[in-house]
């Protein structure tokens, strides 16, 4: 039986602020609860996510506690989710200030997010599509040359040259 290995590895990270910032900068949020998830399509052949978890939710334990959870959560479903074009996605999940929920609860609301987020981007990309399509199909209706005018420029009529 050849089933998928759940590990999350170094290149499943996001690092640097910079990246966080260009993740939150593409404005697809999806709030579930106590996360909220910003994600654009990635440039790796892998889903990344990244956890911005400020001291407004706790303690260092707490913080590191729904750390491990949220990681656990993405390492249990990450064979699941929606990942299809125009992902992978680079995720980032900010985290507001809650009592810890068990793994369950943490999976079903990334699972949640991430499949709303994949709508949002879909139809980011058929909107897209059909606007590329547009502008080709319009210059091919209209003839790049105009048409001949009935008025010839020296003042007479086109119609009677020789008059």
């Amino acid at each position: 039986m050849n089933t998928p290995r759940n590990r999350f590895r170094r290149s499943q990270r996001l690092a640097g602020a910079g990246v966080f910032k260009s993740v939150i900068d593409a404005r697809a949020r999806a709030d579930e609860g106590a996360i909220t998830l910003h994600a654009m399509p990635g440039a790796t052949p892998v889903t990344r996510i990244g956890i911005s978890i400020g001291r407004r939710v706790g303690c260092a334990a707490r913080r590191n506690r729904i750390k491990r959870l949220l990681r656990e959560a993405y390492r249990l479903s990450q064979h699941e989710l929606a990942c299809a074009a125009p992902g992978p996605y680079d995720v980032v999940i900010v985290v507001k200030p809650h009592e810890p929920l068990a793994l369950d609860a943490y999976r079903a609301r990334l699972a949640s997010a991430l499949a709303t987020l994949h709508a949002v981007w879909m139809k980011r990309a058929q909107r897209k599509a059909s606007d590329a399509a547009r502008p080709a199909a319009d210059a091919a209706a209209t003839p790049t040359d105009p048409p001949p005018s009935p008025i010839d420029p020296a003042g007479g009529s086109a119609s009677a040259p020789g008059a």
